[in-house]
């Protein structure tokens, strides 16, 4: 099996790096999913949750703000102290999404927003949620659509693929293995889920027109760890690319540029019920 341990490396740390960042960049787009990621999650009053991959906090915030009890867990300590402070009555914690620190059922959902396409091993992720799940529980995650239905990803990877070589950057996991419906179903069933459904969420990324390179370099660590092993040359040319193809999406003085994702949802089987097919 191939391991990923230079790219989860570059993850840990790029993330780190930018748990200051988060509000001004990946937030504007991130956070458009948040409602639908909870909404399917089954919420009420008193429940408890656990947003892995928390990032600094907003999906557990929300969370909070509808009466549920909201733990937050990341890999990233600055990503963490941040979290903590935006939202100082949840409670966060160091952690991996592929080995979660909690009991088995300690949980009435478990949400991830954007974050298994930050991990090695999406299944064992899965697996690790639906055993912190109560029987009955759902688990909830969003992906973004691939290049070829997401403007966004289509600018940040289409100038990537035609500039750089991509034979610099570390071996990395499909970031877009999970977006077609039938691969999450079949990744949410193999870990045992049951009752599956998916929700469209349209979100657009605004983006000033001034400095749009250094917006998308804080927005993606994936983009950045492709990017800066090139020669200043290729950079330039990824650099000058952006700049012409953002010209299509140019509204006043910003970009507003399409940025499509889905919401996945599955339930832990309850006692006493078989799982449908």
């Amino acid at each position: 099996m191939m391991t990923y341990d230079a790219f989860r490396t570059g993850e840990l740390q790029g993330w780190d790096a930018r748990a200051d960042d988060y509000d001004t960049a990946t937030a504007r787009a991130t956070i458009q999913s948040i409602p639908d990621l909870l909404a399917a999650a089954r919420l009420a009053p008193g429940l408890r949750l656990l947003d892995v991959c928390c990032g600094p906090g907003y999906a557990t915030g929300a969370a909070a703000a509808l009466g549920v009890e909201a733990q937050g867990i990341d890999f990233a300590p600055g990503m963490v102290r941040a979290a903590q402070t935006r939202f100082p009555a949840a409670t966060f914690d160091v952690g991996d999404a592929e080995n979660l620190p909690f009991d088995d059922a300690s949980f009435n959902a478990v949400v991830c927003n954007f974050g298994l396409n930050h991990v090695t091993d999406p299944g064992r992720a899965m697996r690790e949620a639906i055993r912190v799940l109560v029987p009955g529980g759902f688990y909830t995650f969003s992906v973004w659509l691939p290049p070829d239905r997401n403007p966004a990803f289509n600018l940040i990877f289409g100038t990537l693929t035609a500039h750089a070589d991509m034979t610099l950057a570390p071996k990395a996991p499909d970031a877009f293995a999970l977006t077609a419906p039938k691969a999450a179903e079949t990744m949410l069933r193999e870990a045992g889920f049951d009752t599956l459904g998916v929700r469209d969420v349209q979100n657009i990324l605004k983006v000033p027109a001034d400095g749009l390179f250094n917006f998308f370099y804080r927005f993606s660590v994936r983009f950045a760890l492709i990017h800066d092993p090139q020669t200043e040359t290729v950079q330039r040319a990824i650099r000058a690319e952006f700049d012409r193809t953002a010209r299509a999406f140019l509204i006043g003085h910003d970009v507003c540029i399409p940025m499509p994702s889905h919401v996945f949802y599955g339930q832990k089987p309850e006692f006493g019920k078989e799982r449908t097919t």
